[in-house]
């Protein structure tokens, strides 16, 4: 198995491919920020294709699609190259076999609501699709093209998959019903909170020092879904930008603890790194040696600094990748690495 954590700017974007009885398979976990699919150079002025149309150009020109998309949930950063591909090549579904994803009007369906008000989810440009008009649901496209069967993917569920398994460890029920009462049209939205301060010039034993742990509260992170990979008695961790103490009761359900930690191959950070995402509580039930933030670090000021400091805490001997290395340098003081000799640093690039 292979895991390429793309370039998706503030987002995620995670091509994972394998082989099945000898055949090829693709999955695709989030489509990133619009500017993954393409964006203008500031330089030349040019439109260039980002990291997710180059993938599509590559499994086309190996005859392959994408087997399985996976939208852990719909915030910008993670749907919006998804919208763009869509609205910019009318052959885009044809290149998909799989999706899945929790819209309002199923989760207002799984949970037999019959009060709360779904608006549906839209294409935000106008689209090159045939048939199609500008402001197309997009639930209803995905549907129609026989790719997305409109299941609830929820906490407990166990899925195999072409000769792997997901353990779904989010979204439950309590984040679904948390949801479905503030769904809206997504648009984009600012999320930035500028009174929100950097903490890369203090030094990871100052943060630690100092660290105080207060947990996302968004709904919609809340619902992201969440799950271990299973392939070849190996584990792969993905937590989208889901809620910590969502994923540690996941864990102590299925009988993990400090002293019978689950072992992963590779852990994807939740929420890019943020510090009200990922808790010492969760970290002391993994067991890994890789470690993986997601983000360029021009929104939200991702990665915090505090997360880092729990992961070298909990392993002094982790390493820790990051899809864009110039982070590196930004976080990682001298007195850092004096401090903790054995924490690697690394670009994704070396997984």
């Amino acid at each position: 198995m292979k895991v390429k954590i793309l370039q998706a700017f503030n987002g995620d974007c995670i091509w994972i491919s394998f082989l099945n009885n000898g055949k090829p398979k693709n999955i695709l976990i989030d489509g990133g920020a619009s500017t993954t699919y393409s964006y203008k150079d500031k330089k030349d002025g040019k439109i260039k294709a980002g990291d997710l149309k180059t993938l599509i150009g590559f499994l086309k020109s190996q005859n392959e699609k994408l087997d399985l998309v996976i939208l852990t949930h719909i915030d910008d950063d993670h749907i919006d190259g998804f919208l763009k591909w869509f609205s910019k090549d009318e052959k885009a579904i044809q290149n998909i076999k799989e999706i899945w994803f929790n819209s309002g009007r199923t989760i207002k369906k799984y949970l037999k609501d019959t009060t709360s008000k779904i608006e549906s989810l839209k294409f935000k440009e106008k689209t090159t699709l045939t048939s199609v008009t500008q402001g197309v649901d997009f639930e209803n496209y995905i549907c129609e093209k026989n790719i997305w069967d409109e299941k609830v993917i929820k906490q407990g569920d166990i899925i195999n998959w072409n000769g792997v398994s997901f353990q779904i460890l989010s979204p439950s029920k309590e984040k679904l019903e948390k949801l479905l009462k503030e769904w809206e049209k997504k648009a984009p939205k600012s999320l930035i909170d500028t009174s929100r301060k950097n903490d890369c010039g203090k030094t990871l034993k100052n943060i630690i020092e100092e660290d105080i742990f207060e947990e996302d509260k968004d709904a919609y992170n809340g619902s992201s879904i969440a799950f271990i990979l299973k392939n070849d008695g190996k584990n792969y961790l993905f937590l989208g930008d889901s809620h910590p103490s969502e994923i540690v009761t996941a864990l102590k359900n299925l009988g993990y603890n400090k002293c019978n930690k689950l072992k992963v191959e590779l852990f994807k950070i939740s929420h890019h790194a943020s510090r009200k995402n990922t808790s010492t509580e969760l970290l002391n039930l993994i067991e890994t040696g890789n470690y993986v933030v997601s983000t360029n670090g021009d929104l939200h000021n991702h990665p915090d600094k505090a997360t880092i400091a729990r992961i070298v805490t909990s392993n002094p001997n982790a390493k820790i990748y990051f899809n864009y290395p110039k982070l590196i340098s930004k976080l990682i003081l001298e007195e850092d690495r004096a401090d903790y000799p054995d924490i690697d640093f690394l670009g994704t690039d070396s997984l």
